[in-house]
């Protein structure tokens, strides 16, 4: 060991040796950066047209503080660097303690460019400054400019980083991205340089595409909505005076014996969008784990290196990168990371959330089960409660020794808006009436109203009259998608008929498309006068809200009895397929009254639907298994799953689809 290093923090306190010291001070430090004997690309000479300067270095593990790499920028000019190779700045422990550039390399763009910044990858980097490039490496504290506070504990790392400095004549990502892949080509056997080249094209490009791709499904979705639009208000005309045919109008170009065909025309291209929307997304999402993952390496070293300088050697140490003590977060999960590590080995380690044990798994999301390692790498997802929360971590030493960290955390969640749609409809015109559906919606309103306390004007009530296939759409489709925000609960309760249609172009596989039936249906023409799920489906898809449920008291098999009607004068089986449909889409959850081929059914003694009555006594408080005074979605759900096939001798099923990140508050317990 050392003598100057002897109370050495951080990951450094090490000691390879003295003669290998001096060997690779005199090896590297007298001349910390050179050009590279291998540059990260084979550059063409000469430089493509769209290069205007290029350089190639070499960051040697030993030299610290920030180097100019003789290259010069000016305010205005875009840069890539590209970097890979590693520095251990830890030799004598082995492997685990060796780094890439996006770990350890820093560097600077002008002479007044402070702090320095760390190296994220290969992206493209607007100038602010005139002035120089210099690079370096964090092997142990820096200053902001990169100076080091501790010089000596760079003696002993080992390794390298290949550095490329690339300074483009103009901004023009598609003409970086094809110089980068033909560059990749040229050597096909370097696994670093695919990697460097697919992120480069996903930073330069993917952002810009993922943004136009948005724009364009927001634009399908606007044409059909025009397209619907114009077909309901010459439904309307016609429903006025059938005698005086419709005006021969055009929107966008489209006539009206096409409607139908543009209609399908842009489902289709609406899907292919939302795909490839996804596809982007999903990149995106990659792309931003890899950089949190990275991210939170750097803030272990720089935890790691603060604990080591102020805890006794003989102890075991910990270092929380994250969460911070004593801050207030609004989410009421929370990812837990950081290293304990104990020279001689640790036998026990072990988290506690409000005094109680959680769960380990390390970053590969095996079980941690210590058995005398010496460092170990936590990142755990805590659930908090609301209020103060206390995160305890405690490690046992093989001789016995015990060190604890204990933070405080406090979650204060958001005031988060509640907007609800709740329809029933007794007074049909055309079809047999119901008795208590509207019994049903007003109580749910109630409830929603007096016991949640959710704002009347967050809700709309449509009953009987008020329940029109116009009024639906415009309130579904246009007034609940503008006021409920992303991180807003929606909840549309529907209580009425439902029927089912033939039609050979269901996605269900069953041959028949299924409505919600308004006051005003028609069932020899539930296609002009219903609402299809297909619509239904989109409409849920439009709504920004992360949290949306839809509770139906209805039900689709034609059955007599029940909330349902038979259009068309024949029975079939109804696949469930449509409740996925509705469910697609994140945080999407469907409660139905019962399942596809089963009868919703009303009682007189209860005054309500079945499923709804029962629906209303858990939200009041007989859901609530766990006491907590709140009533989730989970909670509710199992409570009608007993009592409803109870009350109707096993014939009717509540069926839930769609899943949530998180558990979806319904109500609390008054």
């Amino acid at each position: 060991m050392k003598s100057g290093c002897k109370n050495r923090p951080h990951f450094l306190k090490r000691g390879l040796g003295f003669l290998f010291g001096i060997a690779l001070a005199a090896t590297f430090l007298l001349s910390p950066m050179r050009d590279a004997d291998s540059s990260v690309i084979k550059m063409p000479k000469p430089l493509p047209d769209i290069i205007k300067t290029y350089k190639s270095a070499k960051i040697w593990a030993g030299s610290s503080g920030m180097d100019h790499t003789g290259l010069k920028v000016h305010r205005g000019d875009y840069i890539t660097i590209l970097a890979k190779g590693t520095i251990n700045v830890w030799p004598a422990k082995g492997k685990e303690y060796a780094y890439g550039p996006k770990a350890l390399l820093v560097f600077l763009l002008g002479d007044n460019d402070y702090p320095v910044r760390r190296y994220k990858g290969p992206e493209l980097i607007e100038v602010k400054e005139d002035g120089g490039i210099y690079l370096g490496y964090r092997g142990s504290e820096i200053n902001p400019s990169g100076r080091p506070l501790k010089p000596l504990h760079f003696n002993d790392d080992v390794g390298s980083f290949s550095v490329d400095i690339i300074v483009w004549k103009k901004n023009d990502p598609k003409l970086m991205t094809k110089l980068l892949e033909e560059a990749s080509l040229v050597q096909p056997k370097d696994g670093d340089l695919k990697d460097i080249v697919q992120e480069f094209r996903w930073r330069s490009g993917g952002y810009l595409a993922l943004q136009e791709k948005t724009t364009e499904v927001e634009k399908i979705k606007k044409e059909l909505s025009i397209v619907e639009t114009k077909q309901v208000s010459e439904i309307k005309k016609e429903e006025k005076n059938d005698a005086v045919p419709p005006k021969e109008e055009e929107v966008q170009g489209i006539k009206d014996s096409d409607k139908e065909k543009a209609t399908e025309d842009l489902t289709e291209k609406l899907q292919k969008a939302l795909q490839a929307l996804k596809e982007l997304e999903d990149t995106k999402k990659k792309l931003s784990e890899r950089e949190e993952k990275e991210a939170q390496l750097l803030a272990r070293l720089e935890s790691m290196e603060r604990e080591r300088s102020i805890q006794s050697k003989n102890l075991p140490v910990i270092a929380v990168a994250y969460p911070n003590d004593g801050i207030s977060v609004d989410s009421e999960h929370v990812s837990l990371y950081g290293v304990a590590e104990h020279e001689k080995g640790i036998s026990k380690f072990e988290i506690f959330i409000n005094n109680k044990p959680v769960s380990l798994k390390d970053s590969r999301g095996l079980q941690i089960i210590p058995r005398d390692r010496k460092r170990i790498e936590f990142s755990e997802r805590i659930h908090l409660r609301e209020g103060p929360n206390t995160i305890s971590i405690a490690v046992q030493g093989t001789e016995g020794l015990t060190s604890q960290k204990t933070i405080f955390i406090r979650l204060a969640k958001k005031q988060e808006k509640v907007y609800a749609v709740v329809i029933g409809i007794d007074k049909y015109k055309n079809l047999p009436p119901l008795k208590y559906a509207v019994n049903d919606a007003r109580e749910f309103y109630r409830y929603l109203t007096e016991v949640n306390r959710v704002p009347k004007d967050h809700v709309w009530l449509l009953l009987d009259e008020e329940a029109t296939l116009d009024k639906l759409r415009r309130t579904l489709g246009t007034l609940l998608r503008r006021s409920a925000g992303k991180e807003d609960t929606v909840i549309i309760f529907l209580a009425g008929h439902g029927a089912t249609e033939t039609d050979a172009s269901s996605p269900d596989g069953d041959g028949l498309e299924k409505y919600i039936l308004p006051i005003n249906a028609d069932p020899m023409d539930l296609y002009s006068s219903a609402m299809p799920m297909s619509e239904v489906a989109r409409i849920f898809q439009r709504i920004s809200s992360e949290r949306l449920v839809f509770i139906g008291d209805t039900c689709y098999s034609g059955a007599s009895g029940g909330r349902t009607i038979l259009a068309g004068g024949t029975r079939a089986t109804v696949s469930g397929t449509f409740l996925e449909r509705l469910s697609q889409g994140k945080g999407r959850v469907i409660l139905t009254a019962s399942d596809a081929n089963e009868v919703s059914v009303e009682k007189d003694e209860l005054g309500h639907g079945v499923f709804t009555y029962y629906l209303l006594e858990g939200l009041r408080g007989k859901a609530d298994v766990d006491g907590d005074g709140v009533i989730t979605v989970d909670e509710v759900y199992r409570y009608v799953s007993a009592k409803v096939p109870q009350a109707t001798g096993q014939d009717q099923h509540p069926v839930r689809k769609g899943e949530a990140t998180g558990q979806i508050i319904l109500g609390v317990v008054k």
